[in-house]
């Protein structure tokens, strides 16, 4: 076994572990995301990563497309893609009106996207980490139960230009360049730019469309680094613009809509940010400041019919939310590595401004809000060596959040909250095979108010409409301590590594979305999301990851997540006892079987078969995702400078459900009589990816 620090553009990888190329067996990946660089085996964190090997080998345009073969990792859609994701079955589902505070951070560079799903495309980029538990120490409150860094590619010192193309069913294109090298003696660049387009699965019989829901996505990257003896400074840009269609729901489940008003997902993204690193004498400092900008669509067709498709019961209604997000990061740290460990001091301050703009068919007129935090941090982390075997690590963060919140029905709010997380760990190296860990940690999540609850009280039309609503105006921060116990085997000379972790977490004051269902005199539903707090909840299980090089032309990947994730205690806002139910978007087992077989030099074969338990969509109803066992196939030859790859996913063309709703009835041909109504994911498809490289 090496350590190495290379990122490993040309290794084969599921989930965990790079191999390296034939006459180099197994061969380690470094873990980015923590505030010390960590190679994999020696974390002391349940982390899965995706190398940009991976993501070519699976022509990967965005995360949602190898997120499977992550153990619990989920998402829920309710748009054009996966904006929200959930760790060990906890995480948001949807925004509406209400802002939110994240439980699974997203980092593309270092910089916060959390709830902005669009970001998450995988142009240029080098590796996925995914960190799950609590990250109390490492990023504070928006990482309660875990966290999902993306880290583009770096410039090269040597020139390498890469063009690619892709084409695929459902009249689906991508392209692709980029291009790296040195400016001078001491600066390199890389540039990437991309692109994708589909007309999506839907077809729209209203409009005789079949485009309504389609995907249209531009990106760019760029990124300047400076290198001399002691110091190397970064300058990222980045910038997504993503114009999708949002028609996903059918009142017969159906991939045929009716809807006359289809909506859109639309975001647009300016990012530029600023790393510096430089040897202090004995420290390492390492700073970063970014700011980025995202303007944010998110519209639909809430009778999801067209006039005339009931006379006398039917309603027609719009919705649309313009969301205009800000956010200003600085993160310094100083580190330094001792005889017998190391330590780090860091501070950290977040800016974030949120601007809403609703236009509603039922609002006399649109509904503007602004809600603004700031986070202010300290942290630190100290590494010990007890003995020669065993090693200590203690993380601890103190954070503070003020939020303030206003809006055009006049009502404001403000909140000045104080956290304290971290995590504290004992490594042990058992032999030169198995490596294990225990840690405890601690994680927080901000309480708020319940603003769309509040704007809808002047509208409720019963007094009993009124009590309910009054009763659902507030929430509390929650909690959550996390304790894990994982081996880590790596067996080099059987071209083998095999890495576990079980972990129980136990969450106090848990948060949970809701949705009040109030229905108006027209036959139309006042549908209201809202948090509100469960007095307790517990989530175990476990995450499984192995890499099998059984010969120089086969190697055998295998991912596995077990998790039962119940509620201790909970009664819901209808009076409905929860206690021992399952948690929403809590599969029971997630699993990844693949394979890859080189069968010369040039052609390679890769095959994998994932699945995931079935799972409630929501605490409120009892509708539930379908259970789904899904199979992908390519073949891929690659010469001297060219490739190409012939790729299929969903090959038996399961049914997958990604979004759903029980609680209301929306067909006024049944005369809104309360059903399922389910949000279906990609059905088979397939395509070809060719490129060429200089």
């Amino acid at each position: 076994m090496k350590n190495c620090k290379t990122r490993l553009t040309s290794a084969i990888l599921l989930t965990g572990v790079a191999l390296a190329q034939a006459d180099n067996p197994l061969e380690e990946i470094i873990v980015t995301a923590e505030h010390r660089d960590y190679s994999i085996s020696q974390t002391a964190t349940s982390v899965s990563v995706v190398t940009a090997s991976q993501l070519a080998s699976r022509s990967a345009l965005h995360l949602e497309d190898v997120m499977r073969q992550i153990p619990n990792l989920n998402a829920a859609s309710g748009a054009s893609r996966n904006r929200y994701f959930q760790i060990r079955g906890i995480g948001e589902r949807s925004q509406y009106q209400e802002p939110i505070n994240p439980s699974v951070g997203l980092l593309v560079d270092g910089m916060d996207f959390s709830g902005l799903g669009l970001s998450a495309s995988t142009l240029d980029i080098e590796q996925i980490e995914v960190l799950r538990g609590p990250q109390g120490t490492l990023h504070g409150a928006n990482a309660i139960a875990g966290l999902i860094s993306i880290q583009s590619a770096q410039p090269s010192h040597e020139s390498a230009h890469q063009i690619e193309i892709g084409l695929g069913n459902y009249e689906s294109q991508s392209w692709k360049l980029t291009s790296t090298g040195p400016l001078q003696a001491n600066l390199n660049y890389r540039l990437a730019l991309g692109g994708n387009t589909s007309d999506g699965w839907i077809k729209n019989a209203t409009l005789g469309r079949s485009d309504t829901n389609n995907i249209d996505e531009q990106q760019a990257r760029l990124r300047l680094q400076w290198q001399a003896d002691g110091y190397q400074t970064d300058l990222g840009m980045m910038t997504v613009d993503a114009d999708n269609g949002f028609d996903a729901f059918s009142l017969d489940n159906t991939r045929t809509t009716l809807s006359d008003e289809p909506g859109r997902d639309r975001q647009k993204t300016r990012a530029i940010w600023l790393r510096h690193q430089q040897e202090v004498g004995d420290y390492q400092l390492n700073a970063q400041v970014s700011h980025s900008r995202s303007d944010t669509e998110y519209s639909y067709d809430e009778d999801w019919s067209y006039v005339g498709i009931a006379p006398g019961w039917e309603y027609s209604s719009f919705d649309q939310y313009q969301r205009d997000y800000r956010g200003q990061e600085i993160d310094i740290k100083l580190t330094r590595t001792t005889p017998n460990g190391a330590w780090l001091l860091g501070v950290y301050g977040r800016d974030n401004d949120e601007e809403l703009a609703r236009n509603y068919t039922y609002l006399s007129g649109p509904f503007g809000s602004r809600y603004d935090t700031e986070y202010r941090a300290v942290y630190g982390q100290i590494d010990r060596d007890v003995s020669a075997a065993l090693q200590a690590q203690l993380g601890l963060r103190y954070e503070n959040r003020e939020a303030r919140y206003s809006d055009s029905e006049a009502l404001n709010n403000q909140s000045d909250d104080d956290f304290v997380g971290g995590k504290l760990a004992l490594l042990w190296q058992v032999n030169d095979a198995h490596r294990a860990y225990l840690s405890v940690s601690k994680g927080y999540r901000a309480g708020g108010v319940n603003t769309n609850v509040l704007a809808s009280i002047p509208t409720a039309e019963t007094p009993e409409q009124t009590a309910l609503l009054q009763g659902q105006q507030v929430f509390d921060a929650e909690t959550l301590w996390n304790l894990e116990l994982g081996l880590r085997s790596l067996w080099p000379e059987l071209g083998l590594s095999w890495f576990n972790t079980l972990f129980v977490m136990e969450r106090d004051d848990q948060q949970v979305k809701g949705s009040l269902v109030l229905p108006r005199q027209d036959g139309s539903t006042n549908f209201i999301d809202y948090v509100n707090n469960a007095a307790s909840g517990s989530n175990t299980g476990l995450e499984s990851e192995l890499v099998w090089r059984a010969g120089e032309s086969l190697t055998v990947t295998a991912a596995l997540g077990l998790l039962w994730a119940e509620f201790d205690s909970y009664i819901n806002a209808d009076g409905l006892e929860l206690s021992g139910r399952d948690q929403a978007q809590a599969p029971r087992y997630q699993y990844a079987l693949g394979l890859d077989y080189q069968i010369n030099p040039q052609w390679t074969f890769g095959a994998t078969i994932e699945g995931r338990d079935d799972y409630y969509f929501s605490d409120r109803h009892e509708t539930k995702a379908r259970a789904i066992h899904v199979f992908n196939a390519r073949v891929r030859y690659q010469g001297e400078q060219w490739y190409a790859q012939a790729w299929a996913r969903n090959l038996g063309d399961a049914t997958v459900t990604v979004r759903g709703f029980g609680s209301f009835g929306n067909d006024p041909r049944k005369f809104y009589v309360t059903e399922p109504y389910y949000q279906f994911g990609a059905p088979r498809t397939f395509g070809i990816t060719l490129g060429y490289e200089l």
